[in-house]
């Protein structure tokens, strides 16, 4: 198994780990990175099949799997503790950490994460099925960048050429489009009960941010969570959809500083 993940890394301080979502990159921290790394160690890393990141780094693509891999790559990178800030799927990986050990990761913000999810959106659905899936991973490229973009903003100005190019590698290869099909075949839809027990385990602080304007997980989903964290701080946000990080940056960037600044106050250098 190739243990090698590409990882953006800058700044100093507390560590901060930056998760993506499905089909992304560490790319959609590009607004966030610069601003964070002022005052947080901040690692943004490819998913495997992602990015830059080999489909090898793991052994398959079960949610339980993709943690622990997490937790072995903050090994080798010395990060024994962490805040943790995901999007989507990586929102609903940060729970999973979060719940495995709450002491490692003190403190969670949470951007519309996938953890209601009944299916996979839309247009990756296709890659579920028996034999249609391996056709539709090898027909996958780098047209459907724009697509996904379509559905995930709100604010359509916002898909230019350059962010299609930042986000077109992660299907330029068959390796990584074979590796989300296979991400997508094992994502699994937890039943209600299973997922409200997952939830009810967390007691860290958390920060839950959701664009009100998102079609692939809808306003209710965040409803549903608040009423189940009651430690949550909750921002919902006009004008945005899926990817708060990269459609209101600004906003998304004063707010995780505010909260982990109250949060982790007596564990900041």
């Amino acid at each position: 198994m190739n243990q090698d993940w590409y990882v953006a890394e800058a700044g100093q301080g507390f560590p901060l780990v930056l998760l993506h979502g499905l089909g992304a990159s560490s790319f959609s921290w590009r607004e966030n990175l610069g601003p964070l790394s002022r005052r947080y160690r901040v690692l943004a890393p490819d998913l495997p099949g992602h990015g830059r990141t080999s489909a090898a780094a793991v052994p398959d693509f079960r949610l339980e799997t993709l943690s622990v891999e997490i937790v072995r790559l903050l090994n080798r990178r010395g990060v024994d503790r962490a805040a943790l800030a995901g999007n989507s799927l990586g929102g609903g990986l940060a729970l999973l950490l979060a719940r495995h050990q709450p002491e490692r990761f003190p403190a969670l913000v949470l951007l519309a994460p996938a953890v209601c999810l009944r299916r996979p959106p839309t247009l990756f659905y296709p890659l579920r099925l028996p034999l249609l899936g391996l056709l539709a991973a090898a027909l996958l490229g780098p047209w459907i960048v724009p697509l996904a973009l379509r559905q995930a903003y709100h604010r359509s100005e916002l898909i230019t050429p350059e962010v299609v190019a930042g986000y077109a590698l992660t299907f330029r290869s068959l390796a990584n489009r074979l590796a989300i099909r296979r991400l997508v075949g094992q994502i699994e839809a937890w039943p209600p009960a299973r997922v409200e027990n997952l939830v009810r385990q967390i007691t860290q602080p958390l920060c839950l941010i959701w664009g009100k304007e998102d079609r692939i997980l809808p306003l209710d989903q965040a409803e549903w969570l608040r009423k189940r964290l009651p430690q949550a701080e909750v921002h919902l946000l006009p004008e945005v959809g899926h990817a708060p990080q990269e459609e209101d940056p600004a906003l998304v960037n004063e707010i995780a500083v505010a909260f982990l600044e109250k949060t982790l106050r007596n564990q900041l250098p």
